[in-house]
């Protein structure tokens, strides 16, 4: 199993929140870190039928290994413990950081980056490496709060992955688990308003409560420190989670979900949680992928 954690850096906030974050997660877990900063010099990316002369990319490839010195030294600051390797490479910043989650055991990336010419790591920079990576993807997409680790759940067993994940991250940063299950993406009054009983509405509730309680049975025995909290409503998965992402540390889901195409590599609700998320988001691979 490797022992690295791979981190995207371009010079930005959002990349120095999620070199900090690495940084602090890999002296926590006893790893050392990797920091990569991209740079492109092909002309599409920058303009059409544009041919850079040489010493202007000697610029960007300057710029490009000047970031990566401040991200050493940002993490150097946070965790002075953690062994740190640098690189700088030319390409771009998506399939670099793919091409390096085949031997790390996470990636890390901020959620934007700079923008225009110069933005490496942007969102949806984030999304490609989120749905790609062989590892699993943390996008930083805010400091979070103090509060508990937040994972979804959705009945099936690809849940598995996200919730040991969760239990594993509570129990290191020293917090509670809050598992968030949906069982229809109506709400109660929609689901009276569609000729349903109130006891059938129960009894739907009743099963999905059925359904957490053995998702996360023995995780209970393997973490017996780790509070849970149960939140199990009819609403839209993405948007509960959204909403208890702002008092959460830390935000796991897994890529696809139940019912997901075998090619549709980030769920629907994945996507609209790294959009919209104010915590750290934690997407773990699904079995196979």
């Amino acid at each position: 199993m490797s022992s690295t954690i791979v981190v995207g850096f371009d010079g930005s906030e959002s990349a120095l929140e999620a070199v900090i974050w690495a940084a602090k997660t890999a002296d926590r877990q006893g790893k050392s870190l990797a920091i990569l900063g991209a740079y492109e010099t092909q002309t599409a990316a920058y303009a059409p039928a544009l041919v850079i002369p040489q010493d202007v990319i000697d610029v960007i490839r300057a710029e490009a290994e000047s970031n990566v010195q401040k991200a050493l030294a940002a993490a150097g600051d946070v965790a002075p413990g953690v062994k740190v390797k640098i690189k700088t490479e030319e390409g771009r910043p998506a399939s670099l950081l793919i091409a390096e989650s085949e031997g790390a055991d996470l990636v890390v990336v901020g959620s934007r980056g700079l923008g225009g010419v110069r933005g490496l790591f942007l969102g949806s920079v984030g999304v490609d490496v989120a749905a790609h990576a062989k590892s699993p993807v943390l996008v930083h997409a805010g400091a979070g709060g103090q509060g508990p680790v937040v994972v979804g759940v959705d009945g099936s067993p690809l849940s598995e992955g996200a919730l040991k994940a969760a239990f594993a991250y509570a129990a290191e940063l020293g917090t509670g688990v809050r598992v968030v299950h949906t069982w229809t993406d109506l709400s109660s009054d929609a689901l009276y308003g569609y000729g349903l009983e109130p006891q059938q509405v129960q009894r739907l509730a009743d099963e999905a409560q059925e359904v957490v309680a053995e998702r996360v049975a023995g995780f209970g025995a393997d973490y017996p420190d780790v509070e849970v909290e149960r939140v199990i409503v009819p609403d839209g998965p993405a948007a509960q989670l959204v909403e208890h992402s702002t008092d959460a540390q830390l935000l796991v889901v897994g890529s696809r979900g139940r019912g997901g195409f075998r090619g549709l590599l980030l769920g629907s609700t994945s996507q609209a949680v790294l959009h919209k998320a104010t915590c750290p988001v934690l997407v773990v691979k699904t079995p196979h992928e």
